[in-house]
């Protein structure tokens, strides 16, 4: 295989059976009870010789967050498994409804946790401070500030995620090693890769989806595929090392 780009590789389990009919049943982003669902699943990876992310430097409040700071920045398992990949599915030809969520955004031992996460369009956001020091979420929509607030160890604050897109968080403080992401999406049909590389996506009517992956030192990548009524997908896609940026 070659690992020049990112290779696609997909075994369907059943025929790709659907139609018109199908898709105007998801039209309304509530499709019938009667139609049988599929599901995508699989694993990312990354081959080829690539280096550990070295720890991040420590610049200010040392005492308290130590000489450096775990780099999460690029996770890659012992057998390549790529951890924080988003996966997304975007139906074709219909828009799912979305459900709007809780995430949590908490500052924790002089780091953003979870480093990265996923929510839907409409979502609320909630910032913590469990460190006993300041720190700051400046958030921010490619050039554009989205907030930026400052959360003393006592404060909480709620925002809303008002459109899709990757959303990247720093603090201002000083603590130029925090950083963060929070993909925001147009369909509730996506997935985190997990430690192992391995995602998985249920309930989907059968049809056509645009696949977007995102990672935040790998980039994006876009692909069209077609999922099965009750059928599985089963994908396996391979970064290069030398992608890594």
């Amino acid at each position: 295989m070659s690992t020049i780009g990112l290779s696609f590789l997909f075994a369907l389990a059943g025929a790709v059976t659907f139609g018109a009919a199908d898709l105007r049943a998801g039209a309304a982003g509530n499709p019938s009870t009667a139609l049988k669902l599929g599901n995508v699943a699989g694993r990312i990876t990354v081959a080829g010789v690539h280096q550990r992310p070295r720890p991040l430097p420590v610049f200010k409040n040392r005492t308290f967050c130590g000489p450096t700071v775990a780099n999460e920045t690029l996770i890659i398992g012992a057998d390549g498994g790529l951890q924080n990949a988003a996966v997304i599915l975007r139906p074709r030809g219909w828009r799912p409804a979305l459900r709007p969520g809780l995430l949590v955004l908490d500052n924790e031992q002089c780091a953003f946790r979870p480093h990265v996460q996923i929510g839907v369009v409409g979502s609320e956001l909630l910032l913590k401070n469990s460190d006993p020091i300041l720190h700051t979420v400046h958030a921010r929509l490619g050039k554009e500030t989205l907030f930026n607030v400052g959360l003393p160890t006592w404060r909480q604050v709620a925002k809303r995620l008002a459109r899709a897109g990757v959303v990247r968080i720093d603090c201002d403080v000083l603590h130029t090693w925090m950083s963060a992401a929070i993909v925001v999406t147009d369909t509730p049909y996506f997935a985190l890769t997990d430690a192992a590389g391995g995602f998985k996506i249920g309930g989907l009517p059968g049809g056509e989806y645009e696949m977007e992956v995102w990672h935040e030192r790998l980039g994006s990548r876009k692909r069209v595929i077609a999922v099965a009524p009750s059928g599985t997908v089963n994908i396996e896609l391979v970064y290069s090392a030398a992608e890594i940026r």
